[in-house]
């Protein structure tokens, strides 16, 4: 069994939670329940849960401000919350779980599964101690990118990544220090979150960062930083050469 604490200061909302954990997760144990900064902190510290679900927005504070209360944050944790679109990007850049209020109940169940997946492994202390750094940017970009792979997960600067490309249903992440890294996750993920970042898709396998350009042949081939090269698909022309005028 999974053990839980579900923490939100709605009633109505930590009932919803729990009748759902109750009826579609049979697998988790909820332990405790919290209405406060102040009282999930109690909670957490007496019952040592696996993991938590974490309103975003209380009474008392945020829920980040319970996870800055802890010197280590030895449980995992899902964020549940009602933010608006800037935020939920910096849930994605950071790799933490999270689902929407109001929640979903396959969500819920997907959510679930991903804990018990990865129960035994170590907290998720640096996912958080990332998107905590993204949230606090004045501006609404993240400027730091996590990136799970095989055997666990690397932070990396969103400026320093010099070009994306598919291979199969993984990614290949070329870093400046001629550093290759292979995440588990597909192309389409990082066309979605580094869209924003100056980065444009050239090819059905090639997402590229155009500040990393360095020249374009008339055969398709792009340059790239530290002797990389990308390929230019024929439908994605005209969007990259607007691009790199506009640049």
């Amino acid at each position: 069994m999974l053990r839980t604490i579900v923490v939100d200061d709605e009633k109505l909302s930590r009932e919803v939670l729990c009748n759902y954990l109750a009826e579609y997760c049979p697998d988790v144990e909820i332990i405790s329940t919290a209405s406060s900064v102040k009282s999930a902190y109690k909670a957490i510290n007496k019952h040592n849960p696996d993991f938590i679900f974490l309103d975003i927005e209380m009474a008392d504070g945020k829920g980040f401000d319970l996870l800055t209360m802890f010197t280590k944050v030895n449980f995992k944790v899902i964020f549940v919350t009602a933010y608006s679109e800037y935020a939920v990007k910096a849930f994605r850049f950071s790799a933490v779980d999270y689902l929407l209020k109001p929640v979903k109940i396959d969500e819920l169940i997907s959510s679930v599964e991903k804990i018990k997946a990865v129960k035994g492994l170590e907290p998720d202390t640096l996912k958080i101690s990332t998107l905590l750094k993204n949230l606090n940017r004045e501006t609404d970009i993240p400027q730091i990118l996590l990136v799970p792979h095989l055997k666990g997960f690397e932070v990396l600067k969103i400026p320093e990544i010099i070009m994306c490309h598919a291979d199969g249903y993984c990614t290949n992440i070329y870093l400046q220090g001629n550093r290759k890294i292979i995440s588990s996750k597909n192309l389409k993920h990082y066309n979605e979150l580094l869209e924003s970042h100056n980065f444009v898709r050239i090819h059905h396998s090639y997402l590229i960062n155009i500040n990393h350009v360095t020249g374009y042949s008339r055969q398709g081939e792009i340059f790239m930083t530290e002797d990389n090269k990308a390929f230019l698909g024929d439908s994605y022309k005209n969007d990259f050469l607007k691009r790199m005028i506009k640049k």
